[in-house]
């Protein structure tokens, strides 16, 4: 089996309306929905082909500068964790993951497996789904809330910055749902210095029974201010780390109770593994991208023990379409684990078409 050919799509696809900012507040995640997703799918003489999916705002250019590297090889001869565009860490990582995401969905399609089996065997066949939104004025987050519960999703994820009425939304929400729906605070690092923190845990005091984590309040960098935070908070802390470095440094710190990870599919279980030798849960975090991606958390989150927190499998309740033809299965807050070869999803080619770009 040879690669023989290597396609890429460049879509821009919009969100629904006011599902990610209320109107005039906040805005520190930027513009980020209308960035360009690339889609790769990697085809072989055979006729089998491998979908991928490339991080928000990755060019397409630079996704296709590496195609002639995997063209005319055999998936089942490569080995995955060195292919050839190099190092995950480095500024192609993004490119890194949307070739990996193929030659999952290939190589499973070739062998007839599921890519949770090529990750080891699936702990689940059911994940946590969250709904995310932006920074929200207190009445959007109550509808949002509301959303949530009629879906059966129980974590609200919410962006936070300083001078944001955050005690009035968990207020709002409360209000709007009763404790159905717990509210992740993540600030982005925003907050600045532990003392804004426990100003807003105080004001929180009222609705503990709201929060399911703060995440990310202040910089990551400084692992002193997460041990002091983690002693005053009376609800669990979170931080979003990226290399298996900052993952050993912020356990053996004990440094915070849950795990934001995410990256490439390799990149995610290894660094699942660490927590889970620690005692430590875990979700999936999200680029808000679409289902191509999402299959691939799923199948993820299926195959690691500690992915027991709802993760950020959120793109189909943000964005006007997910371009795959069926959308991932959601039932009662979770998501079914596909049970097809491979990554279980096909892109939808009429989606393409309506929102392709070029020139990006």
């Amino acid at each position: 089996m040879k690669i023989a050919e290597i396609e890429t799509f460049c879509v821009r696809v919009p969100l629904h309306p006011v599902s990610w900012h209320s109107a005039n507040i906040g805005g520190w995640s930027g513009a980020w929905w209308e960035m360009p997703i690339v889609l790769l799918r990697m085809k072989t003489e055979c006729g089998l082909s491998g979908l991928g999916e490339a991080p928000k705002g990755v060019a397409e250019s630079t996704v296709r500068q590496y195609a002639p590297l995997f063209t005319g090889r055999d998936p089942l001869d490569m080995t995955w964790q060195q292919l050839p565009i190099g190092d995950v860490w480095n500024q192609a990582g993004g490119v890194y993951q949307a070739y990996e995401m193929a030659l999952y969905d290939l190589v499973g399609k070739a062998l007839e497996l599921p890519v949770y089996q090529l990750l080891g065997g699936a702990y689940r066949d059911r994940v946590r789904g969250s709904l995310c939104s932006g920074q929200m004025w207190p009445d959007d987050a109550a509808r949002r809330a509301r959303l949530a519960a009629e879906l059966g999703i129980d974590v609200l994820k919410m962006k936070a910055d300083v001078g944001d009425p955050v005690v009035e939304r968990i207020a709002a929400i409360h209000r709007a749902v009763g404790t159905d729906v717990k509210v992740t605070i993540d600030a982005g690092q925003h907050l600045r210095h532990p003392t804004r923190v426990l100003e807003i845990a105080r004001g929180l005091e009222p609705y503990l029974d709201n929060i399911e984590c703060f995440e990310d309040p202040v910089s990551r960098s400084n692992l002193d201010w997460y041990v002091l935070l983690r002693e005053k908070l009376d609800f669990p802390l979170a931080l979003h780390l990226g290399s298996h470095q900052d993952v050993i440094n912020a356990v053996k710190r004990e440094a915070c109770d849950y795990l934001n990870l995410g990256r490439s599919l390799n990149e995610f279980k290894q660094g699942t593994a660490i927590a889970e030798a620690a005692g430590m849960p875990v979700w999936h975090g999200s680029g808000v991208g679409l289902g191509v991606s999402e299959a691939a958390y799923v199948h993820a989150c299926a195959a690691s023990e500690a992915a027991t927190l709802s993760s950020d499998i959120v793109g189909e309740l943000l964005r006007v379409d997910d371009l795959i033809v069926r959308p991932l299965a959601f039932e009662d807050g979770y998501f079914r684990v596909p049970q097809e070869p491979g990554l279980g999803v096909e892109l939808d080619e009429g989606a393409l078409e309506r929102f392709g770009v070029r020139g990006f």
